[in-house]
């Protein structure tokens, strides 16, 4: 088990050094996909299904994403655990689309939780793409 946890440990390490050299603008968005994302889907998690999918599908990407920087290291592959893990999720926002009303406060958060997915994603699929690449 330590040897579990120092792998861990190294690896966040490793996360951190990678993110350092994001440039500023992507620690930003970081931000705001944490906030909206994982802390919007918390809070309505309570209170609507759509939020409690947004946020399994956001502690599971988490997992993913870290067991993939300690298996391959931290790169552009990054996002890839984004695009299997949210993607189903953006699909389903989209069909819930007609049926949730946009002037509530779940409304407005379902619109910006949609539209960060979908902003997300493209992003990620443009690292994904460089990544095979060798960008």
């Amino acid at each position: 088990m330590s040897g579990f946890m120092e792998a861990l440990q190294a690896a966040s390490a490793a996360q951190d050094a990678y993110v350092a050299t994001l440039p500023v603008w992507v620690h930003y968005w970081m931000y705001w996909m944490l906030a909206v994302l994982g802390l919007g889907s918390l809070v309505f998690s309570f209170f609507r299904a759509e939020a409690r999918w947004l946020l399994l599908s956001f502690v599971v990407t988490i997992i993913a994403t870290m067991a993939l920087g300690m298996t391959v290291g931290w790169n552009k592959l990054w996002g890839v655990t984004h695009l299997v893990l949210w993607t189903p999720v953006l699909v389903y926002y989209i069909r819930r689309w007609p049926v949730v009303e946009k002037r509530s406060v779940f409304g407005v958060w379902f619109v910006a939780a949609t539209a960060t997915l979908a902003v997300s994603l493209v992003f990620d699929a443009k690292d994904f793409v460089e990544y095979l690449m060798g960008v």
